[in-house]
């Protein structure tokens, strides 16, 4: 489903990915360990078309992300992806249930379907009744988990985590990563998780760690 090859990306002089390949399979959950700088965030922007490669080519469902223009894989980011983004991105104006709808917003469906959809996701991540908070009223570990059922809300065919669970206590971080898996594979999915913690990388079916040289399995 989601296929990498040769991905090199360059700052400046330094090489920050060096021909990374990887194929990751309808209802696969692969997990992306390394230390903080080594690239981790960069890899998961260039899978989702948010920056280009230097080198290299990225295919999802054998169609190339790096010969689309900025509107088609922007499309594609809106219909098939779901991202977890390390920084949040939950927008301050909007309220819990209208952060996690706005994919089922922006894709056309109406307003009874989003606010179901929306509300089951807000419960499977632990927030059942804070709909209507604004998110300068929870805390980083709430303002994560509200990220992650946005991510998860339209059912994508991509998963894409990165560091999920860094804000989150043991018992949320057990609870979100038994959610991005079984999504995964209850809508056949291809899921990468990106992250520093060999706990939360168990929980995948491969392993990978990146390093300055590439990719290696583990």
């Amino acid at each position: 489903m989601l296929q990498l090859s040769s991905v090199t990306k360059r700052f400046g002089h330094r090489v920050v990915l060096h021909a990374v390949s990887l194929e990751v399979a309808a209802g696969e959950y692969v997990a992306v360990v390394g230390e903080s700088g080594v690239g981790k965030s960069t890899l998961l922007n260039i899978v989702a078309g948010l920056e280009p490669p230097d080198a290299g080519e990225v295919s999802f469902r054998n169609a190339k992300l790096t010969a689309m223009d900025d509107d088609a894989r922007t499309l594609l980011r809106r219909e098939k992806f779901g991202f977890v983004f390390q920084a949040f991105h939950v927008l301050p104006h909007l309220t819990v249930q209208q952060n996690v709808g706005l994919p089922l917003l922006l894709r056309g469906l109406d307003t009874d379907q989003i606010q179901v959809k929306s509300k089951k996701l807000i419960a499977a991540v632990g927030l059942a009744g804070r709909e209507s908070s604004m998110p300068r009223e929870l805390s980083g570990g709430e303002l994560q988990r509200v990220a992650i059922a946005r991510a998860l809300v339209g059912e994508p065919k991509l998963v894409l985590a990165d560091e999920p669970t860094g804000n989150l206590d043991q018992e949320n971080a057990r609870q979100v990563l038994a959610l991005l898996r079984d999504q995964v594979k209850a809508h056949g999915a291809a899921g990468i998780l990106v992250t520093h913690s060999e706990a939360a990388a168990a929980t995948c079916d491969r392993r990978y760690r990146l390093t300055s040289a590439g990719l290696a399995p583990l």
